[in-house]
């Protein structure tokens, strides 16, 4: 089984999905000048990197620089254009990436797919959950930890 999960986890995003911490938070810390934006810099900092972005630290702007709240919430999902997870409510510009929700499932950390992904084939092999209630397809992220704690 362990074996099973070297192979899974081959490939580039497969590999940034089963680093990320999902149990971090995504926080607006930077602001973009030019984009008039407060951001996350973990998972939206490379948008605004470059030529013609002017980027500060959200402490360093001016107060009330940014339009909107200075947010922070879960990081619940994962864009696999980006590879990286994000928060669903703070990451509006992964609207249109392939991207999918992230639950927690038996204390583990789960995609939450319907199984119609062009890249669900990675998933294969996997035990997973089916959720009744929406339909859906929850794929653990890790391998349950065996008796005494060891994965």
């Amino acid at each position: 089984m362990a074996n099973d999960w070297v192979i899974w986890a081959s490939g580039g995003w497969i590999n940034r999905l089963l680093a990320e911490d999902f149990s971090a938070g995504c926080k607006e810390d930077r602001f973009c000048v030019p984009c008039a934006a407060a951001f996350c810099n973990h998972c939206c900092g490379a948008h605004h990197r470059g030529q013609g972005h002017e980027v500060v630290v959200r402490a360093e702007a001016e107060p009330g620089a940014a339009q909107g709240h200075s947010g922070s919430s879960s990081r619940d999902s994962f864009c696999v254009i980006c590879a990286a997870g994000f928060s669903a409510a703070l990451c509006a510009h992964h609207n249109g990436h392939d991207s999918f929700r992230i639950d927690v499932c038996d204390g583990r950390y789960c995609a939450r797919c319907t199984g119609s992904e062009p890249w669900f084939h990675v998933f294969d092999g996997i035990d997973t959950y089916y959720d009744e209630e929406k339909g859906h397809i929850l794929v653990p992220l890790h391998p349950r930890p065996r008796c005494g704690g060891r994965s």
